[in-house]
């Protein structure tokens, strides 16, 4: 794949979606600009491919009003403060929820006597997922309990994992360089899963012998706002 053009980087900075999460009015949401131009030094995740078509949508519903490790909601059920894209490590942007019209069915926390390492997310029909951020794919394949699943290196010590996929998307396989919004499958039930949907991690850490295993995974939630338009002003 190659480089997205500085002009082809622009018209995407100038995207922006009107529409609805849910039915939940939301703002003007642009693609978030290539780690490149803000600077930031060579690493995996300036090493971009093209972009893919997904626009993040800008609220979160829960799925039913009262989930497991569920977030603080308003009274419509769409999780409040949150925030369609997240800077992990001050130098890498991330989409919070990498599936469009999709809701949010588990939390990250302590359930049935086990942490829950991710966020889980469901849509009907079953929804395309997408990667959250530009990088390279470093497991692409079957896991024990996460059924099929991509692990993506966005660089800077900074990794996602999408799990129980129905299936891949054409190309996906460990070593492919992957832009922002790629497809990479369909959320499934493969692996430990009771219902189709996505299990989606953020993780951190240094890549070793245990692979994605030896990353420490965090809530989506907890990280801080990304604002392009505040960066930019």
């Amino acid at each position: 794949m190659r480089r997205t053009r500085p002009a082809a980087a622009a018209l995407l900075l100038a995207l922006a979606l009107w529409g609805c999460a849910g039915g939940a009015p939301r703002p003007d949401i642009a693609v978030p600009p290539p780690p490149e131009s803000q600077g930031a030094s060579p690493s995996l995740a300036t090493d971009l491919a093209r972009q893919g078509p997904y626009l993040p949508d800008a609220a979160l519903r829960l799925c039913v009003m009262q989930i497991s490790n569920g977030p603080e909601a308003d009274t419509r059920g769409y999780v409040s403060r949150f925030s369609p894209l997240i800077r992990v490590n001050e130098r890498v942007i991330l989409a919070t929820a990498p599936a469009n019209n999709a809701c949010l069915s588990s939390g990250f926390g302590p359930r049935f006597g086990r942490v829950h390492e991710g966020m889980d997310l469901q849509a009907k029909p079953a929804a395309t997922i997408f990667s959250a951020g530009p990088g390279r794919v470093r497991e692409a394949g079957t896991a024990r309990g996460y059924g099929r699943q991509v692990v993506i290196d966005h660089g800077h010590g900074v990794f996602t994992r999408y799990a129980h996929l129905a299936e891949f998307a054409p190309g996906i396989r460990a070593g492919t360089r992957i832009g922002f919004g790629q497809p990479l499958g369909r959320m499934g039930e493969s692996g430990n899963a009771t219902a189709v949907h996505l299990h989606y991690e953020v993780l951190t850490g240094s890549w070793g012998p245990k692979g994605s295993y030896g990353l420490t995974p965090h809530d989506p939630l907890s990280f801080p706002a990304y604002e392009w338009q505040d960066s930019a002003s």
